[in-house]
């Protein structure tokens, strides 16, 4: 089964992958927002989703400290689903025993500003898109009219419209997560 979802939010993420692990359904992979599912036993697995600190190095660095750190989570028992860009995901067998990854407010704080970090880079990058797109609509609409302006007036608009949303969804997360570390501090 496959199932499509956008989390800003690891901890609602987990708990939805939990949930549906209550169902039956363990998580196999991830792409772009699509989740696929094989059946399991009911609550068989616990997931957990990191962004580990592998930024500033090498890709061949960064490929050795991404294999010696899935090596690291799976001595404790759990095993390794997937990566996604920076993220990964991994379970464990309920009857191996509880899984969090990160237990005490300090390790928290720093997977928060992880994300925190990771979020403003994708907020910077959509509001210089979204900074060319309003250039561009600026440019398109002093053009001599034309009735083929009046349907790229109107996907420009929709364009920076849904690019303005992205922008304040990015902020809305970076400040929850500010309030997380905050909360934890």
């Amino acid at each position: 089964m496959r199932k499509f979802r956008v989390y800003y939010d690891k901890d609602k993420e987990e708990i939805w992958l939990n949930q549906m692990c209550s169902k039956g359904w363990g998580m196999t992979r991830f792409f772009m927002g699509v989740y696929t599912f094989e059946p399991c036993i009911p609550d068989e697995y616990t997931y957990q989703v990191d962004l580990p600190d592998l930024w500033g190095t090498s890709t061949n660095d960064k490929d050795r400290k991404k294999r010696e750190y899935i090596e690291f989570i799976e001595e404790t028992g759990a095993e390794y689903v997937c990566t996604w860009g920076f993220y990964m995901i991994f379970r464990k067998k309920k009857e191996k025993g509880d899984f969090k990854l990160y237990t005490d407010p300090e390790s928290q704080i720093k997977l928060y500003q992880r994300f925190r970090k990771l979020f403003f880079a994708v907020l910077l990058l959509e509001l210089a898109v979204s900074i060319f797109d309003t250039v561009n609509f600026v440019y398109t609409i002093s053009l001599p009219w034309h009735p083929s302006i009046y349907m790229m007036i109107i996907v420009e608009l929709i364009c920076i419209g849904i690019m303005y949303a992205i922008v304040g969804k990015l902020i809305a997360v970076i400040v929850q997560l500010t309030g997380k570390i905050q909360e934890l501090k």
